[in-house]
């Protein structure tokens, strides 16, 4: 049913991004009177579809986003693989065909501003701690903060000159530059010390750990993040966002810190079981019955737990949701670039991007936890959509404005031929990168003999 759940939702959520992103150019190709030949729900062969003033809004058989097909701008991606584009000559001036181009990832960004919006105006339940002053409370032993001579009681002012008001803005620049030399200013008892930090890389999506926590409590209990589909665990009927209260009758509370070790040592303990789970969900108690299975030396149960941290409702007014919602933007639009700078120059790892099977399982997730959250899936997604599609690759609506932009300066337009070529290299460069990222998607998410816990 997980794998069901995951792929149902990642269906909506590219069909809405798709579709939203298709109709940014259908729209401005419209207003300028363009000839549409097509404008389809999914890809592959047509079910079904209407045809009005020469254009075929059709429902197409893979149920993965969509294409709009515009006379005179171009090789079709829909037909360039076998090379049978339709040669046509280009239709208006090229600033309008500009303009079009970017329709589609402009109508990217305006979904996520909306969406992120409607986020922060219903509201979200986020960790307290995260909107707290970045004020360290811990420094993990022989850590990266711990080498860099953090003190407890330090407050992170800023990290790499952008100002940290919160654990939030400290956490995420943290994570999002794993193996970068960071400059961060912070206030100790008064005075400005300027500390160096480089993030270790930790995790299946290689992010940024410097071992530095606040104060999010000392008797916390541990909280499920994932359950493993075909686990025990799972097969017992446990969730994402329960609540562990003991296992095998031994409570387990302590610091966050502390709760990692704390729930593998209480598995190993009652192992081989089975043995009882108490939880709560939605603040009802509940007990399950769970068999765990032996890997290598230890026993696992096919979950992945965090810290039930205090949360707090994070809402804002429209007005002031729409500013939360451009900052977020603007924030995570520099965080892209300057990961994608780190992979030109190889000093990130691929495995910082997310393919269909992370996309299908954050996506899962998201649906699973309630409406809020996925849409503020959707609004991340959008926006990153929006940005792949502007890069200057072949294929990519940016690689075609860079073709445009090239056949403005000299001064004439390129053969259906040269373009048709060209494209096609783009569309080899697509395919070896989403073989990679497919590639770390299987690892990332496949191998379930080598559960977490």
């Amino acid at each position: 049913m997980t794998i069901v759940g995951n792929t149902l939702a990642l269906i909506v959520v590219l069909s809405v991004l798709v579709v939203v992103h298709e109709f940014g150019h259908f729209a401005v190709a419209k207003a300028f009177r363009f000839p549409v030949e097509v404008f389809s729900i999914g890809f592959g062969k047509r079910l079904f579809g209407i045809k009005r003033r020469g254009t075929d809004y059709r429902v197409s058989a893979i149920p993965l986003g969509g294409y709009v097909r515009v006379v005179g701008l171009g090789p079709d991606e829909s037909t360039l693989a076998e090379g049978t584009s339709t040669a046509a000559p280009p239709v208006g001036k090229r600033w309008q065909r500009a303009l079009i181009l970017l329709a589609g990832p402009g109508m990217n960004f305006v979904l996520a501003l909306v969406l992120h919006t409607a986020v922060f105006a219903l509201g979200v339940r986020v960790p307290a701690y995260e909107l707290q002053p970045a004020i360290i409370k811990i420094v993990e032993d022989k850590s990266a903060g711990a080498e860099a001579g953090f003190h407890p009681g330090d407050r992170i002012v800023s990290i790499a000159g952008r100002e940290t008001p919160r654990w939030r803005d400290a956490q995420y620049l943290f994570l999002m530059n794993a193996r970068e030399k960071l400059d961060v200013e912070v206030d100790r008892n008064g005075s400005g010390v300027f500390l160096k930090v480089v993030p270790r890389a930790v995790g299946s999506h290689d992010l940024g750990d410097v071992g530095l926590l606040p104060d999010a409590g000392r008797n916390v209990a541990p909280r499920v993040a994932v359950v493993v589909s075909g686990s025990p665990a799972a097969k017992a009927g446990l969730k994402p966002g329960d609540v562990i209260d003991a296992i095998g009758g031994r409570p387990i509370r302590g610091a966050p810190e502390e709760i990692f070790e704390k729930f593998v040592g209480a598995v190993s303990a009652a192992a081989p079981g089975p043995f009882p789970v108490a939880f709560h969900r939605d603040g009802k108690p509940g007990v399950v019955s769970v068999s765990p299975r032996k890997e290598g030396d230890s026993w696992k149960v096919g979950v992945q737990v965090g810290a039930d941290l205090p949360e707090v409702l994070e809402r804002f007014p429209l007005r002031q949701a729409v500013v939360e919602a451009w900052r977020r933007i603007g924030t995570d639009t520099r965080t892209t670039f300057s990961v994608l700078g780190r992979l030109f120059r190889g000093r990130a790892s691929m495995k910082t991007m997310s393919g269909p099977l992370d996309i299908a399982k954050f996506s899962g997730d998201a649906a699973r936890t309630g409406a809020v959250p996925l849409v503020a899936l959707m609004a991340a997604v959008s926006l990153q959509l929006g940005i792949f599609n502007l890069l200057p690759i072949p294929v990519l609506d940016g690689g075609h404005l860079f073709l445009l932009t090239i056949e403005g300066a000299v001064r004439r337009d390129f053969s259906l031929r040269v373009k048709e070529r060209i494209l096609q290299l783009g569309f080899l460069m697509i395919l070896a990168l989403m073989t990679v990222v497919l590639y770390n998607d299987i690892a990332k998410n496949i191998p379930s003999k080598w559960w977490p816990f």
